[in-house]
């Protein structure tokens, strides 16, 4: 079995048990390092970026002039210690696993494969737009970091409406699309209720829709855009689990950079360092199965190598 082969099981399996798990009283909890949408009502853990909000929402709710209560400084121990844990229990998985949460186990990513499957078997190439505004893109992914840590400060102050505490949940399309795998349309419907509930409505309608057109024009066009992979890469010197490079065994026959899904240059133009873990890598190491020179690529766990590139492995593929 090929490494591809073995991820793509683990992806569904992973798609599976984070989508239908708490049919089965499975809880995982809220620390998710990957996009497990907490708007599935079946989801057996949520993606940490929504704790995150919510935490730095309330910790600031004392501060607004609105709030009131016989013990105003309870929202913030609550809301303290749920960030510290989260973060704590968040801290730990992305160190193990690194940005393989991406790679091998992210529901919505396994969408977005799907997706490309169905472009490739219809012959329809990747847009050559996208792929040369690859680099300003990816900008955009620590945009939306900086968006979803302030907005709900504010909202938390009574700066903005309350709404604003899950400021980056509201438009995020695995909000639309993931509780459809559950039989839940309806947030795919325009919420009317508030004029900010509408806005977002709105906004998520669009942003899903020019989601999916980029998805099916480039392999993992939100991998771009996620702040999740934006919060992942400051853990980056942490990880356990990595992708090393030997240049002085490369070929330069630029296999890697074919293979990539997120067309990374770094694993193919490093010709000093060993560390070859690109900001926008997903962890999928198709890199390391695809190059065609003995001992180039590995992948490492601390200082053991559990999987090195190899020439007949190579032609197997």
């Amino acid at each position: 079995m090929t490494v591809t082969k073995l991820r793509y099981i683990t992806q569904h399996v992973a798609f599976l048990l984070f989508t239908y798990g708490g049919f089965f009283r499975i809880n995982l909890g809220q620390s998710i390092p990957c996009l497990s949408c907490p708007f599935i009502y079946s989801c057996t853990g949520f993606c940490y970026l929504m704790m995150l909000q919510r935490a730095l929402g309330l910790m600031f709710l004392p501060l607004n002039a609105a709030f009131g209560g016989p013990d105003p400084w309870f929202a913030v121990r609550e809301a303290g210690g749920q960030l510290l844990i989260g973060l704590l229990i968040f801290s730990i998985l992305v160190v193990i696993l690194g940005k393989s949460w991406c790679g091998w186990l992210c529901p919505f990513g396994l969408i977005q494969d799907w997706i490309t499957r169905l472009r490739r078997k219809l012959g329809i190439r990747e847009s050559e737009i996208i792929l040369k505004k690859k680099e300003k893109l990816t900008v955009i992914k620590y945009i939306l970091l900086a968006y979803l840590i302030i907005m709900p400060i504010l909202a938390g102050l009574g700066v903005l409406p309350f709404d604003f505490i899950l400021a980056f949940c509201n438009i995020c399309p695995a909000k639309a699309l993931m509780p459809l795998f559950a039989g839940d349309a309806q947030y795919i419907a325009l919420d009317t209720s508030t004029r900010v509930a509408l806005g977002f409505s709105l906004a998520l309608l669009a942003i899903t829709a020019s989601m999916l057109i980029g998805m099916f024009f480039k392999d993992r066009f939100f991998c771009l855009f996620c702040p999740m992979l934006a919060l992942l890469n400051f853990y980056k010197k942490l990880y356990v689990l990595k992708l090393a490079k030997e240049p002085l065994a490369c070929h330069g026959c630029g296999n890697c950079r074919r293979t990539c899904s997120m067309d990374n240059e770094t694993v193919y133009r490093e010709r000093v360092k060993s560390d070859v873990y690109d900001t926008d890598c997903m962890g999928c190491f198709k890199c390391v199965e695809g190059c065609a020179a003995d001992k180039s690529l590995q992948v490492k766990v601390g200082p053991l190598k559990v999987f090195t590139s190899s020439r007949r492995y190579a032609s197997r593929v």
